[in-house]
């Protein structure tokens, strides 16, 4: 039985700063607005930029859409006023039934097909001078896109009424998405008047809205004005329970959840003046044992640690029968949920301890810093993470963790060399591998057949099969070529120096000149135009030969940028950023034709 294609409108009124915008565009900071999100996911979503407006953050875009478009005037010849109810944006919510898109989304082929295919659907009917986002999401349970578009009418007129149809005509819509989805075993779902999805998925949405609204009440209920110890991460993780269920019902439900947070606010107010009428009491006196006991008992100790981590205070070394290893310049560190040890210091304890130990607290700031930290969870990271193997073969090597960059020295090297933080942590992964009883780790971008070429402060390494690796936009009809991932990243680098949010071009890293028959077997078959900016040397030229030999058509770019032998020229892309930046200096290059090409 074929899956159905799911097709959903919701409207929104002027921008703000709700939690849409931060959902969509997945903004680091504020993850309660994608909290059913897996993190550790996040960097498999699409964004695609159908035209500039998808380069500016999110409510900008919306306004700067209504300010180019909107043209309805009144009959003295002036422009209209938009009425204060007036709806600024559409979100067009696009996916199919969740075995099927799942499924889909296995085949990457197949998924770039379906993207396409929803793309062509979504210009079509809201026009791509109206698109504000288009995002796919695919660190969720079921695989879905996010179109976002202002409804500006051909006529100037900010009217959403020309596309949030009822009855017969929103129908056809429907209709016409589900038959551009049939090849994706995706049909139309059960007809209604009331309501545009299917009855079983209506059904089954009723259920879960009354059961999450039963959960909120009980947790308000629960939520007295006498429990003043860890009010703050209660009211916060109620308020986040509320936003994501905002972001998923219709508008008589919202208004009954903006009523349960305004007697959150009410409570939270009369939380206040009981605390005001208390201030000569010592804060510790409303913490008792017990409370203390709780709150230590439900922190864990090796998540601390890896929020240490992140914060790039410590790194990350191995795990061995079932603990966590974790370094510093002078200190080895083991830790469990329970508790952790000290090698150099030889002593140890639990989470109160290290807390005073790691942020130079006393005993009642590391108190208030567990309320805050209380419910902060790595286990997005910690499951990833592999065990040491004790009798690894010789030559033979063991992946052990595949993280976020956060490593404080490989941060500096890259930062030296003109790249920023940002720029590593959205283009590639933080490699932690065993080699013998050895533990490493560098700066990573898995190539085509699974393998790393990892490049650290030490030198570079490969693990696994050689083989190019590839970023970028894959939907791009023009590749750009590079030799290493350092000067990869240097281009990205400086496109994101000149404004650009999004690289809109396909980047490939041949991850040394020897694998420029590598590419010349994975893009046999491309149509597009061919851009190689290889290094500036005996082996750069090798390689550019070698492509241009089967590519005819493919340039050469070196010379534009001043990458070549001898005196005054650079010897690849990353040291043409670093003399831009003045990291090194300036000396006669070639003509640079800017980052457009």
């Amino acid at each position: 039985m074929a899956g159905q294609a799911v097709l959903h409108y919701q409207k929104n009124g002027k921008v703000s700063g709700g939690s849409l915008g931060p959902h969509i565009d997945r903004t680091e900071g504020m993850e309660y607005s994608y909290r059913h999100a897996d993190l550790s996911k996040k960097y498999d979503n699409i964004f695609i930029q159908v035209n500039e407006l998808c380069r500016s953050p999110y409510n900008d875009a919306i306004a700067k859409r209504i300010e180019q478009g909107y043209k309805h005037k009144n009959k003295a010849g002036e422009l209209k006023a938009i009425r204060k109810d007036a709806v600024h944006s559409i979100n067009v919510m696009l996916s199919g039934s969740s075995e099927e898109m799942n499924e889909l989304a296995k085949d990457k082929l197949k998924l770039q097909k379906w993207i396409d295919k929803n793309l062509e659907f979504c210009i079509r009917e809201y026009g791509r001078e109206n698109i504000t986002r288009f995002a796919v999401h695919l660190d969720e349970k079921t695989p879905h896109i996010h179109c976002v578009f202002v409804p500006i009418t051909p006529d100037g007129r900010l009217n959403a009424g020309n596309w949030m149809k009822t009855g017969k005509q929103l129908e056809e819509v429907q209709t016409c998405y589900a038959e551009s989805m049939k090849e994706f075993g995706l049909e139309r779902g059960v007809k209604s008047d009331r309501e545009h999805q299917t009855t079983a998925d209506y059904r089954r949405q009723q259920s879960y809205k009354l059961n999450d609204n039963k959960e909120i009440l009980n947790d308000l209920e629960n939520l007295k004005q006498t429990d003043v110890f860890n009010f703050k991460s209660k009211k916060e993780a109620l308020l986040a329970k509320i936003e994501a269920l905002i972001l998923n019902t219709d508008e008589s439900t919202k208004k009954t959840i903006e009523g349960l947070k305004s007697q959150i606010l009410t409570l939270e107010k009369a939380l206040s003046s009981t605390l005001r009428t208390q201030t000569n009491l010592p804060k510790s006196t409303f913490i008792t044992p017990e409370q203390i006991d709780h709150l230590c008992k439900s922190v864990s100790v090796k998540d601390y640690f890896f929020n240490l981590m992140e914060r790039g205070k410590i790194d990350f070394e191995k795990k061995a029968a079932g603990e966590f290893y974790f370094k510093t310049a002078t200190q080895k560190i083991a830790a469990n949920d329970k508790g952790f040890y000290d090698f150099k210091a030889n002593q140890g304890g639990q989470i109160i301890k290290a807390v005073m130990q790691f942020e130079g607290m006393k005993w009642k700031d590391a108190l208030d810093f567990l309320q805050n930290f209380s419910g902060t969870n790595y286990e997005h990271i910690s499951k990833k993470i592999s065990e040491e193997k004790g009798d690894l073969e010789k030559n033979k090597y063991n992946l052990t963790a595949i993280l976020r960059p956060n490593n404080p020295k490989l941060l500096d090297y890259y930062f030296n060399r003109g790249i920023d933080v940002e720029t590593l942590k959205k283009y590639t992964t933080q490699l932690h591998y065993q080699v013998g009883n050895n533990h490493y780790f560098g700066i990573s971008l898995k190539n085509k057949t699974n393998g790393w070429d990892v490049r650290s402060t030490e030198g570079k390494i490969k693990l696994g099969a050689s083989d190019i690796s590839e970023a970028g936009n894959p939907n791009s009809d023009k590749i750009i070529v590079f030799e290493g991932l350092t000067d990869m990243l240097s281009f990205i680098q400086k496109g994101r120096d000149e404004g650009l949010k999004e690289e809109p071009n396909r980047l490939i890293c041949l991850n040394g000149a020897g694998n420029a028959g590598k590419f010349v077997e994975h893009f046999q078959d491309f149509k597009g135009r061919i851009i190689l900016c290889l290094d500036g040397d005996t082996e750069g030229n090798k390689a550019t030969a070698k492509i241009q030999e089967y590519f005819p058509q493919a340039e050469d770019w070196r010379e534009y940028y001043g990458i070549f032998e001898g005196r005054g020229g650079a010897h690849d892309f990353n040291e043409v950023l670093m003399k831009e930046k003045g990291l090194i200096q300036e000396q006669n290059r070639g003509q640079n034709k800017g980052y457009r090409m």
